[in-house]
C-alpha cells in the first residue's frame, strides 16, 4: 500500500512543481524527487491508531491530530498558521503550511484529517494527510516562484459535508476575502487504496470512462 501511496504522491509532487514552474519538464522533476514509503506508513499509522476517533464529536482528538500535523509542517521549515473556527459551540482548526513567496497567485494542495464517525480512517483520509506531510518535506527549501499552501482540513465528513462549516469552505472564504488567485487546487483524498483485481476500480461517473 505504501509504495502505491508513494507513487501517487510522486505524481502529485511533479504536478504541483510543474504548475508553479511550467518551464521545467516533468521528467526532470521526477528524477530528483525521493518519496519515502516508511514516512508515509508512519503518518498513516499515527493518524489511524493514535488519534481515534477523530470525528466532529471528538474535538480533543482533532486538536491532538492538528498539533501532530503542525509539528510535521514546522519540521519542514514551512511558515505554519492555523485557521480556527467555531461550529456548534466547539472550536475546530485547519492547519496551513505556506511555501514560496507571498504572491497573490497560489497553488493549494489539501487533505482532510477528520473521519466519518468512529472509524480509524487509514485510507479516508490518513493516506491523504500522509501525502500532504510528505509533500511538505519534499518542498522544504524548494525555490518556488509563487505561493504554495498545503492545508490540512477538518469537518469535511458528515454531518458537515457539503455545508459552509467545512474546513475547506472556511479556507476558500479566507482566500476570496484576501483576493487570492488560486491557479489550481489538488485534493488528496483516499490516495492509499489500490487493487489490480479485474473490475475492482470504477469511475465515479460513467462519462469519465470516455476519457
Amino acid at each position: 500500500m505504501f509504495y502505491v501511496l508513494a507513487a501517487a504522491l510522486l505524481l502529485i509532487v511533479a504536478l504541483c512543481l510543474y504548475l508553479t514552474q511550467p518551464l521545467i519538464r516533468i521528467a526532470n522533476i521526477s528524477t530528483a524527487i525521493s518519496v519515502d514509503p516508511a514516512r508515509l506508513e508512519t503518518h498513516v499509522r499515527a493518524l489511524s491508531e493514535s488519534f481515534v476517533p477523530r470525528d466532529e464529536s471528538h474535538p480533543e482528538n482533532l486538536d491532538r491530530c492538528a498539533a501532530y500535523i503542525r509539528r510535521e509542517f514546522e519540521g519542514a521549515t514551512a511558515r505554519v498558521s492555523e485557521q480556527p473556527f467555531s461550529v456548534a459551540g466547539k472550536t475546530y482548526r485547519n492547519v496551513i503550511a505556506h511555501f514560496g513567496p507571498e504572491t497573490k497567485e497560489l497553488v493549494v494542495v489539501g487533505a482532510h484529517y477528520d473521519t466519518a464517525g468512529p472509524l480509524p480512517g487509514a485510507d479516508d483520509n490518513a493516506s491523504g494527510v500522509a501525502g500532504l506531510l510528505e509533500l511538505a518535506r519534499l518542498l522544504d527549501n524548494a525555490q518556488l516562484p509563487i505561493r504554495v499552501e498545503l492545508v490540512a482540513y477538518t469537518l469535511e465528513e458528515p454531518p458537515f459535508f457539503g455545508s459552509e462549516q467545512m474546513g475547506s469552505a472556511m479556507h476558500a472564504k479566507d482566500l476570496k476575502r484576501e483576493g487570492a488567485i488560486v491557479r489550481v487546487m489538488l485534493s488528496l483524498e483516499m490516495i492509499g487504496y489500490f487493487s489490480d483485481a479485474r473490475d475492482s476500480q470504477q469511475y465515479p461517473s460513467s462519462v469519465l470512462s470516455l476519457f
